[in-house]
């Protein structure tokens, strides 16, 4: 089975200021985060109910990008994997959870 993907709107700024940031320290590292970053969540399609379910009261799941400490957080409902956000690993505050798709996304 092939899953349809969904991005939140806010992912692609999520992607875009951590590849500005690695851009600043090192020329190129940046572009390699986003190509990592976009296949890592293509991959998703394929089989994403390979990673668990990570919070008790939310069906929220994560996978890590080999290279980068940053974590894609998504939701499966059905068919369709949703993608919330791109943080990095170390983050605490749950950004995700404004991201979270209404009952009938």
């Amino acid at each position: 089975m092939t899953y349809q993907l969904r991005l939140r709107p806010q992912v692609e700024s999520d992607i875009e200021e951590t590849a500005l940031w690695y851009e600043e320290r090192q020329v190129g590292l940046g572009g390699a985060f986003v190509r990592e970053v976009r296949q890592a969540i293509n991959a998703l399609k394929s089989n994403p109910l390979l990673y668990p379910v990570r919070h008790r009261r939310y069906p929220i799941r994560w996978m890590l990008p080999k290279r980068f400490p940053y974590r894609i957080v998504f939701v499966v409902k059905g068919e369709i994997v949703t993608v919330l956000c791109v943080i990095h690993a170390k983050r605490r505050k749950p950004l995700w959870r404004d991201r979270l798709p209404g009952p009938s996304s």
